[in-house]
């Protein structure tokens, strides 16, 4: 800031001295110096004032600090010779391997150094990414620096002395500043020129690389099914001596170095992910402590649960490490190694005394099978000594298959269905790697083998996953559960585990998918294979479009409906602590919260996929043409849907009656309504039926409901005291006072005298119950007072009785006679 203060003191001096000769002919020095610089010029450059050259001084000085301060931040050196010297390493590893002809890379590891390559190039291209935005800073300082440079104010020459000589100073020292900022400038340059080139000869090493490896990869896809290896009555065409120990050190000191390289690289998602674990750890265990320390029947909510409650850590465990490949970037085949390994561990704990001893000593077979199958995965190079045993453990692995099946064949109920389709599957796989290792493709036979063992172990534990899942909902659900008027308490956890659990299973198959894929090294492949066929694009007649747009529509359109139908579901439960007060409940109103989200969904689907409105509204005029030939029906009932959102003629819960059927409204759909009858049927009526015919609501503004009861006694019976009785039996606590009860003499029938008794009860779903008790109550009144209650009576006169009776018969003791007379002839008896 020196050189703000000397250019504002030679402001002072100039406006301050006295205007002499030779002042005025040095400022005319100063104006017409850059025409004496440069005479041969024929663009004549506009002459800067003395306070303008000042203030550009100024402003110079200034930003020329700005530079220095950049050129200061030196490139951070120390992060990139962290991981640049361990990558040209690794890539040197990489090399070499490919060209190591003595031994033959398995497609696995091939798969495995590909996966290396890659974390490799993301770690230097983030590295790139910081020498090239400091390559970007010094490029801008160059510029500024020589736009500075190219300005009239260094074409001054300082030795003149009519200059001031303050100015003098100033113009000097300016320009040792530029020196000096320049100096910096080209040491900054040559420091990020070499650590550039260097990086750039690394991405240009693992660009080589990775071809290298595409082809290697080519090769080895297509000697997959090609006979690799003698038949086992030929003979061997391979080196049968096996140094396991040695084969395994090597195989796990190379996988260790990758392992820890990778966790390393992505430390930060590590210790996230570990503090969410916790977290979420520390939830459920306190959802446990919860229910053990308030709840009254403890020991039964927990019973219910079978894992978590066991073992909540483990629970957790499984939750979370099936998910873990999809957040990581790029995972090498030992990081998901150790994952299964801790996930059959876990299940293996938690399955303990679950399971009954033979089943669990099956598993326990399995799960070392598993290991034994994991290791050898690992292994660098194609060991063709691992033909038999490999050929031992696929028999063996079939023998606990079929243990399995005859279990579940046995005992049904304790496995769930889908495990014997599994385990048929495992079955077949490990059939077919064992004629591949008898015909000679050993390694076609080691991947279906692998892939086989580790599928099913990866199924069982995505099937505790779900399991687990639905049990710290529910035990979050009980711990919910404080008062009658919760939410929780109103929540059926089987309605919600049917609908949530086709959704994590939903879930559990895709990872299944994904890990079944990657198994057999198909996953870049069917991704690729993937992305080509639903990004390519395709026309139909004028319009373009690609099958993943399409895809994407669909998905965003399904993911909405659900989100609908589970929104209007939990918000239908939510109604129900407010079935007293019509105008707190959503009811209806739930149908325009489904369309809400159904709405936003397609517009959201629309957008996310790229088809364009213009090829919407083609559709739209499509289905208009549609509606005009035969849709009239349908839209008519989708319009009346919104209708009955909008006026509310009926809530879900009202009581009513249409077209003849009565019932309870459990629904108002889109198109159609529920409604439960009486009797347990459900019926389904189009909305368009509510608006046209005739509907009764019987909870349309209150729940109270008026009861009509008709009374017959005989025409002997004391009427006053028949309506004291009626009187009396309407006074309950349950009948409305207001209006009050009323009895009336209601006509003179043909057998009895009828009373009309009229009250009103509170609640409707309560009138049958009170309608009973009160009938219940007059019947005992009127038999303890001697009222009798008429029956109709009707005489019987028999004229003929046909083949039988060949006389008239007077009256029953007569035909009695007859028939008795009849009886004694039939059996030997005396007759009349």
């Amino acid at each position: 800031m020196k050189f703000y203060g000397i250019f504002v003191t030679i402001l002072f001096l100039v406006f301050s001295a006295p205007a002499n000769y030779s002042e005025a002919q040095g400022l005319d020095t100063l104006l017409k110096v850059s025409d004496e610089i440069n005479p041969q010029e024929e663009i004549k450059e506009e002459k800067p004032s003395l306070e303008g050259s000042i203030r550009k001084g100024q402003e110079y000085t200034i930003q020329l600090n700005r530079m220095n301060f950049t050129l200061s931040k030196e490139l951070d050196t120390l992060e990139i010779m962290e991981g640049i010297p361990l990558a040209e390493l690794l890539s040197g590893v990489v090399r070499e391997r490919l060209n190591d002809g003595n031994s033959k890379i398995s497609i696995r590891y091939i798969n495995e150094l590909d996966i290396l390559l890659r974390n490799i190039r993301a770690q230097v291209e983030i590295a790139e990414k910081k020498v090239t935005l400091r390559t970007e800073e010094l490029v801008l300082v160059r510029d500024q620096l020589q736009e500075i440079k190219d300005d009239q104010i260094f074409r001054l020459d300082v030795r003149d002395p009519s200059i001031l000589r303050e100015y003098q100073t100033a113009i000097s020292q300016l320009r040792e500043q530029v020196e000096k900022t320049e100096e910096l400038l080209s040491e900054q340059r040559v420091f990020t020129a070499y650590y550039q080139s260097r990086i750039s000869r690394m991405m240009i090493n693992i660009s080589e690389l990775s071809e290298e490896i595409d082809i290697e990869k080519r090769k080895a896809e297509k000697a997959l099914l090609s006979k690799d290896m003698s038949y086992p009555w030929e003979a061997k065409n391979y080196d049968s001596s096996l140094n396991l120990s040695g084969v395994f050190f090597d195989s796990l000191k190379l996988n260790e170095v990758i392992f820890s390289r990778y966790v390393k690289n992505n430390q930060s998602l590590c210790v996230f992910l570990s503090v969410v674990f916790f977290l979420f750890y520390f939830w459920v265990r306190n959802i446990l402590k919860v229910i053990k320390s308030q709840k009254e029947f403890s020991k039964i909510i927990l019973d219910r649960a079978r894992y978590v409650p066991s073992n909540a850590f483990l629970s957790v465990i499984v939750i979370f490490l099936p998910l873990f490949p999809f957040i990581f970037s790029n995972p090498p085949i030992s990081f998901l190694t150790v994952l299964n390994w801790i996930i059959v561990v876990a299940v293996t704990v938690l399955l303990y005394g679950k399971f009954p001893k033979s089943l669990f000593r099956t598993w326990l077979a399995f799960a070392f099978m598993f290991l034994i199958y994991t290791v050898s995965n690992l292994y660098r190079d194609i060991n063709y000594s691992e033909r038999y045993y490999l050929l031992v453990l696929s028999v063996f692995g079939i023998y606990l298959a079929i243990r399995i099946v005859k279990f579940q064949n046995k005992n049904p109920d304790v496995l769930p269905t889908f495990i014997e389709v599994l385990v048929k599957f495992y079955i077949a796989m490990q059939g077919l790697s064992i004629l591949a290792n008898i015909f000679g493709r050993f390694t076609l036979s080691k991947l279906l083998g692998v892939a086989s063992t580790m599928s099913f172990a990866q199924a069982v534990g995505l099937y505790l996953f779900v399991l687990i899942i639905m049990e710290v909902i529910y035990l979050q659900i009980e711990v919910g559960r404080k008062k009658e008027t919760d939410f929780t308490s109103y929540i059926d956890f089987h309605g919600i585990q049917k609908r949530i659990k086709k959704i994590f299973y939903g879930i559990a198959v895709l990872i299944w998918t994904y890990y079944f894929l990657d198994n057999l090294s198909l996953l870049d492949i069917f991704l690729d294979k993937s992305r080509v066929f639903l990004t390519s694009e395709r026309s139909l007649i004028n319009s373009s479009f690609t099958f993943g747009n399409i895809l994407i529509f669909f998905l965003v359109v399904y993911v909405s409906s659900i989100l609908a139908n589970n929104i209007a579901y939990f918000a239908s439960i939510k109604d129900q602590q407010k079935g007293e007060s019509r105008d707190k409940r959503l009811g209806s109103s739930i149908l325009l919260i489904r369309l809400g989200v159904l709405s936003v969904g397609f517009l959201l689907a629309v957008g996310a996929s790229g088809i364009g409105f213009d090829k919407i509204a083609i559709i739209l005029g499509a289905l208009s043409l549609g509606i005009g030939f035969g849709l009239q029906t349908i839209v008519n009932n989708l319009v009346s849907g919104v209708i009955l959102a909008f006026e509310k003629p009926i809530q879900i819960g009202d009581a009513i009656e249409v077209g003849g059927r009565s019932g309870t409204v459990k629904d108002v759909g889109i198109r159609s309504s529920k409604i439960q009858a009486y009797d347990g049927s459900e019926i389904i009526i189009p909305n368009g039926d509510l608006l046209s015919q005739h509907l009764i609501n019987w909870t349309l503004s209150d729940q109270k409901r008026r009861v009509e009861l008709i009374i017959g006694v005989s025409y002997g019976s004391d009427m006053d005291l028949v309506s004291d009785i009626l009187t009396k039996q309407i006074e309950l606590e349950e009948i409305m006072k207001n209006p009050p009860p009323k009895v009336f003499l209601q006509s003179f029938a043909d057998s009895a005298v009828e009373f009309r008794v009229l009250f009103w009860v509170e609640n409707f779903d309560l009138w049958i119950d009170i309608r009973n008790t009160v009938m219940r109550g007059i019947f005992k009144s009127f038999k303890e007072n001697g009222i009798e209650i008429p029956f109709p009576q009707r005489d019987l006169h028999l004229k003929e009785f046909p083949n039988v009776l060949h006389e008239k018969v007077k009256s029953i003791e007569e035909l009695e006679e007859f028939e008795k007379g009849k009886t004694n002839k039939g059996t030997g008896g005396p007759t009349e």
